[in-house]
């Protein structure tokens, strides 16, 4: 009998690991202490500090996190080494993530971008050179530093078949277009020009056809439409009721996308609510939501430094520069469109990104 009853508590113990692991988690990088920390977006709480000193140097800085579809693994660039971390996060919230290895990229990485099928993470200059290295994911060995069209690419996109990357020319005031095969090889398809914008972030709806490019400095954004030929239409520039964009994220149904800004006087860090009535027709909604306590201005390049949870109910926000930056995490109810609730990190929260619902076997 008393084996029988350890054996239950076992059995218990077991499953109710295996349900939490199969969880959605939230995880985020803290630029300045060289760690990561997961969300747990049910209880939106946040885990202490997680492999603290073993992400590269403290003066290098980690900047973006990005996850393969699977959710088993979490990826961390850290810009002054030159290196992106792979992390086996499969475990979910309740244990420790695994340090699976890094890659040498040669460039300084800030931005990153997973294809879908989970092959090759494409990963963009923090400096001001126009390359992109493409890295492989499964055996994290460095495909290629590509040149790329433009003077300073520093945001990259790929839409959701997978068939091209969307880079953010900062310095050249455009987007470019580039097909990526098999084998991980860019080939350049078009530019369009956006001057006298100076893009800095680029976002793509989960039906791959619109796609809004985000304005550092300007109170406008910038909207396209992908067509059956994968060509780029400009649709419109879009005014925003503040400045300074860093990044936008789209609802899971493509219906609405969030809008950050920064560099406004007088109204602070805020996020604005746009309406995606159909492919390539964006605007204003007229909605726009304050983040407190305000961050500083600037921005950050092409990092998602907003993050929505996994059913869309609430918007996480982070820093978009580390200038003026603030410890914690505001969490924003889209409900009632209201700042409901702020996490602590344990140094300046930089990029963030949840798993998905989808995996393997089903849904949530």
């Amino acid at each position: 009998m008393k084996k029988l009853t350890l054996f239950s508590v076992i059995l218990m113990v077991v499953l109710a690991n295996m349900v939490f692991a199969g969880r959605p988690i939230g995880v985020f990088a803290n630029k300045n202490t060289n760690c990561i920390q997961f969300i747990d977006p049910i209880t939106q709480t946040v885990s202490d500090h997680l492999l603290k000193g073993d992400l590269g140097t403290y003066a290098g800085g980690l900047m973006d996190v990005v996850i393969t579809s699977d959710r088993k693994t979490a990826i961390v660039s850290n810009m002054g080494d030159s290196r992106i971390y792979f992390i086996d996060i499969s475990r979910g919230f309740n244990d420790q993530p695994i340090l699976l290895g890094s890659t040498w990229v040669f460039i300084p990485p800030e931005d990153m971008a997973i294809t879908p099928d989970d092959n090759y993470v494409v990963v963009t200059d923090g400096g001001n050179s126009n390359h992109a290295a493409v890295v492989d994911i499964p055996s994290r060995s460095l495909v290629r530093v590509q040149y790329l069209k433009g003077a300073s690419v520093q945001a990259a996109a790929v839409t959701p078949d997978g068939e091209l990357v969307l880079f953010a020319d900062y310095g050249g005031g455009a987007l470019h277009s580039y097909r990526i095969d098999g084998e991980g090889t860019l080939s350049y398809k078009e530019t369009q020009l956006i001057r006298p914008f100076s893009p800095v972030n680029v976002a793509i709806s989960p039906d791959g056809k619109t796609v809004i490019v985000v304005h550092a400095f300007s109170s406008r954004a910038s909207v396209f439409l992908i067509d059956s030929m994968h060509d780029l239409c400009f649709q419109e520039y879009i005014s925003l009721p503040a400045r300074g964009g860093q990044s936008c994220v789209f609802s899971g149904d493509g219906a609405k996308a969030y809008y950050l800004t920064n560099a406004n006087p007088g109204k602070g860090t805020q996020v604005h609510i746009l309406d995606v009535a159909s492919p390539g027709k964006v605007a204003a909604s007229g909605t726009s939501i304050t983040v407190t306590p305000a961050r500083g201005t600037g921005h950050f390049y092409g990092i998602e430094t907003i993050a929505l949870d996994p059913w869309d109910n609430y918007l996480y926000v982070t820093n978009p520069v580390a200038s003026g930056a603030v410890t914690g995490i505001s969490i924003i109810d889209l409900a009632t469109h209201t700042e409901v609730g702020y996490l602590m990190g344990t140094g300046i929260p930089t990029g963030i990104c949840f798993t998905a619902l989808q995996h393997p076997g089903g849904n949530e």
